[in-house]
């Protein structure tokens, strides 16, 4: 039986700095909310019309070793799951989309440094694909 409560996770290698964490969740984050429309509500908005984030889901930022990155984005995959992933790379080239997307396109699988993967999808699968994975603390 599937669940309609879905769950999001970004999983961070373990070694990367806070700032480096905080920017690479927020790319994956963007991109999943891409691919899975469910994630984000319609508007919320105050008595002042000041509009809040509308997440409708657990969002989770975790970390764990680089391999982990890896196989946890190909056990995602297997599963159908809407995934994310982001690297050291694509973290160092700030404002340069083109040579990004190129260097991405030459690369053979494994050869680029995954350093970010986020997933998206039914609650329970979703938390037992991560079960390896700790919530990140900063």
């Amino acid at each position: 039986m599937t669940s309609d409560l879905l769950r999001t996770a970004i999983a961070v290698d373990k070694s990367m700095d806070a700032g480096a964490v905080a920017n690479a969740s927020a790319i994956v984050m963007g991109q999943l909310a891409r691919l899975e429309d469910r994630i984000y509500a319609d508007d919320v908005r105050d008595a002042d019309s000041a509009l809040h984030a509308g997440i409708r889901f657990n969002t989770l930022v975790l970390s764990g070793r680089s391999s982990h990155l890896t196989a946890l984005a190909q056990a995602a995959r297997a599963e159908g799951l809407p995934t994310v992933l982001f690297t050291a790379q694509g973290q160092s080239l700030s404002n340069s989309f083109d040579a990004y997307r190129d260097l991405v396109a030459r690369a053979a699988p494994g050869e680029l440094g995954v350093c970010a993967v986020g997933v998206v999808g039914e609650h329970e699968l979703v938390r037992t694909l991560t079960n390896r994975f700790s919530v990140y603390r900063g």
